[in-house]
């Protein structure tokens, strides 16, 4: 008997040593410092690792916020010189996840100078995937011990990381910085012929003027991340909702010091070889994007408050009947 319990407690211990061996190696859940045994970590939940990273970091060097949705993480924290940032941008982000967060940093301590504020369209519009979430939680992490020594689920995360059986184009390098895989699918774009009459919601607007509310003193800079000319028409005027969309990010943004947007139709926005899917867009990209936010490029983006909302609007419909009529599809507009 006594050998038999010897043996058993010799091998429950040698699994949990090569559990915790494994997941402290890859630390996919991001406690320590990333993956050591290479420079992929891979974004598996990151309203729960970027929670994790805040927490096991020194938190009071951070004087800037970026909230936003995976085309924010995309954006290099260290593109931003004038300010130390921290990424806080996820997957799916909305609106009312970021206030909720934005609040959560604030309980840490967190008082930043300035923030930076992803707005996207499909915060406007919404589906089975956009839907407003009416109770949002932080994703709070567990102990480090119990996410790594006693959690087959983790050891899974790890050991697909470590073989490379994600299907993530995504992921971040050792410094917690957005990239993106060099076997990335070409962008191969088409129209969508039919047209459709939908409506926007504006529940979301509010959840934005609410980061306003809880940093009542920081300049807060807001953006619209470029998207493919493409994709602008298919999921926004094809379906009669550029107008309403365009509404919506002009009001959530009123009370911002100054707002971009950069998904009009433009050098950045027409061509296929900067993104993987006309909605992500390239590191580089993104920072040009960080340099028009820092003031120091004036394009590619416009600043919106330059114009009243239907100049605005108006400014949006020109550029993309100007790129359809040269491109020989007038007849779609």
């Amino acid at each position: 008997m006594f050998a038999y319990l010897k043996t058993y407690l010799t091998m429950v211990s040698t699994l949990i040593s090569f559990i915790g061996v494994v997941n402290v190696a890859v630390d996919p859940l991001w406690y320590t410092q990333g993956n050591k045994l290479n420079s992929v970590n891979i974004p598996y939940n990151e309203r729960l690792t970027k929670t994790n990273l805040l927490l096991h970091s020194d938190k009071q060097k951070y004087d800037c916020l970026i909230f936003g949705s995976s085309r924010v993480t995309l954006l290099n924290s260290k593109a931003l010189k004038n300010n130390v940032c921290f990424n806080y941008s996820f997957s799916a982000g909305t609106a009312e996840e970021f206030a909720k967060y934005a609040e959560y940093v604030k309980e840490k301590g967190i008082n930043p100078q300035k923030i930076y504020v992803g707005i996207d369209s499909y915060n406007f519009t919404f589906d089975k995937k956009t839907k407003l979430k009416n109770n949002v939680e932080v994703a709070k992490p567990k102990p480090v011990y119990q996410s790594y020594l006693f959690s087959l689920d983790t050891l899974l995360l790890s050991l697909k990381t470590i073989f490379r059986l994600n299907t993530e184009i995504r992921f971040y390098d050792q410094d917690f910085q957005g990239k993106v895989f060099d076997n990335a699918p070409k962008y191969k774009p088409e129209f969508v012929d039919k047209k459709t009459q939908e409506k926007c919601d504006f529940s979301r607007i509010a959840y934005y003027k609410q980061i306003r509310h809880t940093f009542p003193n920081a300049k807060i800079i807001g953006y619209v991340p470029p998207i493919s000319v493409w994709k602008l028409f298919n999921e926004s005027y094809a379906r009669g909702l550029l107008d309403c969309e365009l509404q919506a990010i002009y009001e959530a943004s009123n009370s911002y010091d100054i707002t971009y947007d950069f998904s009009y139709p433009s050098e950045m926005t027409t061509v296929t070889y900067n993104t993987y899917d006309g909605s992500h867009y390239y590191p580089d990209v993104n920072n040009q994007i960080a340099q028009v936010l820092e003031g120091k490029l004036s394009s590619p983006g416009i600043s919106i408050h330059q114009y009243n909302l239907n100049e605005y609007q108006q400014f949006h419909k020109s550029k993309l009947k100007e790129y359809l009529y040269k491109e020989k599809q007038g007849k779609r507009w």
